[in-house]
Parts: structure tokens; C-alpha cells; sequence
């Protein structure tokens, strides 16, 4: 087998920067670009020295360990103990993800005949596979592995930022509670503008035994003062909510002007990782005809000033 070692050395080059470069991205670090070149040129005269040198356990799980924290710390900088432990376990993270990913793509566009005969070990321990492609599948297949990496990454990161914002609210009416997930919107001023009374939004499917027949979906599309006009007039009577009702005006984000139905309940409970409780009995209850979180993470939008009220 004939090996090109400038090939060997500039492959690890692209590769070695290209997991530092990604590692920075899990970890939220702006690396100088000096550090992160010298970090990688110091990987990729690692993997080509094995076809230069033959130097006793230059190449045992020690050395692999030490040259790996060698560039990890040129990289990022030493920053303590519990700093430079994330900034190795993120490094080797991103390294087992994106050489899977470049395995599992080998393996998949392998023909029906063909089985693992084309990867041999090292006496090193290192992998030596038969690429279809050569180089241009290695490449292709990392860049692809990276970058559903990232995304996942990415994804996760924000599930945790929004989950971080997640409240438990319960809400009480009469002799009824319900429990549900409130987002806290710190952008949220939506006030009654006669008593300015704040108002949190939440799904009007949570009430559609409550609210009259239909109200759940129609308000999603219609305006709450044509639900209103086609009441009857001794609705008031029979239904144990009509004092509840409160309409509030507010502005959409393209501007215009709408009406919102809203609901005066007894209290309102909010609560946060099991810290103490607050009740609130000065809110209003917005209710959105939509789904306020496509994947069911929350039910309810928290106004602000219910987290600075008192306990």
C-alpha cells in the first residue's frame, strides 16, 4: 500500500481544525485563529509521524491522551481544572460523533457484495478503511457528520434555554384548578388599559368543556365581539362565566388593532423548580384560539410582572 504522507498530513490538517472549530461552536467560544491553527498543525504532524518516526509507545493511549490535552489547552487556554475538563469531554465528543458519522456513511453507500474487509487496524491501533470515494467521500462524509452534529447541538441548546423559562401554573376558578406549563415572555405587556391589569395568554383548547360550544376553535379566526353578538340574551343566567369575561384591546405586530377574550379568574399559581409558589389574584387570562408551542412544551404565556409579585 502506498501512502502519500503530505496527503495524510494536510487531511488531518483540515480535519483536526475542523473538529477544534466545531468544538468551539458546542462550547460557545471564540478561539483565536492562531491558537486553533497551531492546535491542528500539532494533531496533523501526530497522525503523520507514524510513517516518519518509529518511536516506542508514541502512539499508546497515554500519548493520544496527552497530545490530545496538548491541543485542547493551545486551543482554548488552560481557564482550571473544571474548564479545561468541559473543553476535552466537548473535543472528544464532537470526535466519536463525526468519525461514527463518517463510518455509518462508508457503511451505507457500500454495494450489497461488499462487507468490512476493507477496514484493517493497525499495529498502532489505528483504522485503515477502503474508501469508494477516497478522499472525496472522507471529506464529504465528515463535513455531513459535522454538520448534523451541529444541528443537534444547536437544537438542544435552545430546548434548554426555552425549558429554563418554563414555569408551573396553576389556575384556579370557582371549585376548579388547572394545572399546565407557563413560557415566561419577558416581552410580554399586554395590560388591561382601563385597570392595568396584566394579562397572561393561554390556549382556549385548556377550556373547551367550559367555554361556549365551539368558542375553542372560533376564536382562532373570528373576532370576540362577533362570538359575543350571537349570544342569547339570557346568557348571562345560565352561565356561571359571564361575569369572567373581560374584551382587551391590543395591537398585532403587523400594527393593526384587535380584541382579545379574556378571563378573570380567583387566582392564579406560579411556581419554579419546586421554589416557593407565588399567587396571584391581580390577572387577567388572555385565551389564544392556536397552539402556543408546536411540540407541547407549554400551554401558557407567564407575564412578567406575575414573577415580581409577591409570594
Amino acid at each position: 500500500m502506498t501512502v502519500y504522507v503530505d496527503l495524510v498530513f494536510f487531511t488531518n490538517l483540515a480535519l483536526d481544525g475542523s473538529v477544534l472549530l466545531l468544538t468551539a461552536k458546542v462550547r460557545s467560544i471564540r478561539p483565536v485563529r492562531s491558537r486553533l491553527f497551531v492546535a491542528a498543525f500539532l494533531g496533523a504532524i501526530y497522525a503523520a509521524a507514524m510513517f516518519w518516526v518509529n518511536v516506542p509507545y508514541l502512539y499508546s493511549f497515554g500519548a493520544k491522551i496527552a497530545i490530545s490535552l496538548l491541543m485542547v489547552v493551545l486551543t482554548f487556554g488552560y481557564g482550571g481544572p473544571l474548564q479545561l475538563t468541559r473543553n476535552f469531554v466537548a473535543f472528544y465528543t464532537v470526535n466519536f460523533a463525526t468519525l461514527g458519522g463518517v463510518i455509518g456513511i462508508n457503511y451505507l453507500i457500500q454495494s450489497s457484495g461488499s462487507d468490512w474487509g476493507g477496514m484493517r487496524y493497525t499495529s498502532d491501533g489505528g483504522i485503515v478503511l477502503k474508501w469508494q470515494l477516497q478522499l472525496g467521500l472522507l471529506i464529504g462524509a465528515f463535513l455531513l457528520s459535522s454538520w448534523l452534529f451541529h444541528g443537534a447541538s444547536v437544537t438542544r441548546q435552545k430546548r434548554q434555554n426555552v425549558e429554563s423559562l418554563i414555569w408551573d401554573v396553576e389556575i384556579k376558578i370557582a371549585e376548579q384548578s388547572w394545572m399546565i406549563k407557563g413560557l415566561l415572555d419577558t416581552g410580554n405587556r399586554l395590560y388591561d388599559p382601563l385597570t392595568r391589569i396584566p394579562v397572561m395568554i393561554v390556549e382556549a383548547q385548556l377550556w373547551k368543556e367550559q367555554l361556549p360550544q365551539g368558542w375553542s376553535e372560533r376564536l382562532k379566526d373570528e373576532s370576540v365581539d362577533l362570538l359575543l353578538s350571537e349570544l342569547d340574551p339570557s346568557f348571562s343566567e345560565n352561565y356561571d362565566w359571564s361575569h369572567r369575561f373581560r374584551i382587551i384591546p391590543y395591537r398585532a405586530v403587523n400594527g393593526s388593532s384587535r380584541l382579545i377574550l379574556a378571563v378573570k379568574p380567583d387566582s392564579v399559581v406560579i411556581s419554579y423548580e419546586g421554589n416557593e409558589a407565588k399567587q396571584i389574584q391581580r390577572i387577567l387570562i388572555g385565551l389564544d384560539g392556536g397552539t402556543l408551542s408546536s411540540e407541547g412544551a407549554y400551554r401558557a404565556i407567564v407575564h412578567p410582572d406575575m414573577v415580581q409579585a409577591g409570594a
